[in-house]
């Protein structure tokens, strides 16, 4: 419903701060890492949030980068793994060094995170290994390049090569020159050639 909003920090707490914003005061839970890097002078800031509603209550969660965001809505979908263990993962490790973690299935890594056993670890890297984008490897400059890579995705090619390979593709002169429907379509049939060459 939200991207994100716009304001002043009012208070910070263990896992929550509060966000003055039109004369309203939000209150956001958030990760330890995205506590840290808040300015407490009154500045304004922009927190990426996400709005968990349920039956009997709603509740708004906050993260200071389109990355944390990222990531806090892919280990919810993973069974077993809630917002309150998402904002752990997040505040014990960086969403890089998380997804490095996970491309190396790295169970004893994961496992080392606060609240976050074995067996979460390797049910999380059995349902999210290769479907999540590091920041390093996000090549795209528009969201035109995103909506590629989801689709390639979702014909089940794995999304970290996808966007290696969409990123090339949109750097080729060739590419460049053109335009429109004419440009997706250049770029689907390129990635799809280069992407079925390497497996």
């Amino acid at each position: 419903m939200w991207n994100s909003i716009r304001g002043v920090v009012s208070h910070i707490g263990v896992e929550v701060l509060y966000l003055e914003n039109g004369g309203m005061e939000w209150e956001i839970e958030a990760s330890s890492s995205t506590l840290a890097k808040l300015p407490r002078d009154g500045r304004e800031v922009r927190i990426y949030t996400y709005l968990q509603h349920k039956e009997d209550m709603m509740k708004l969660y906050g993260f200071a980068s389109m990355a944390e965001k990222r990531l806090f809505i892919s280990l919810i979908s993973v069974s077993g793994v809630g917002p309150k263990l998402a904002l752990k993962i997040l505040s014990g490790m960086k969403p890089d060094d998380f997804i490095a973690a996970l491309d190396r299935e790295d169970v004893d890594d994961l496992s080392r995170i606060p609240g976050m056993g074995k067996k979460t670890a390797q049910k999380i890297i059995l349902q999210l290994r290769g479907k999540l984008i590091s920041d390093e490897d996000a090549p795209l400059s528009s969201d035109k390049g995103g909506e590629l890579v989801e689709a390639l995705a979702a014909m089940g090619f794995d999304k970290k090569s996808a966007a290696r390979s969409v990123a090339r593709i949109l750097e080729a002169p060739a590419v460049s020159k053109l335009s429109g429907q004419a440009r997706d379509q250049e770029i689907m049939r390129l990635a799809i050639v280069d992407l079925s060459s390497a497996g």
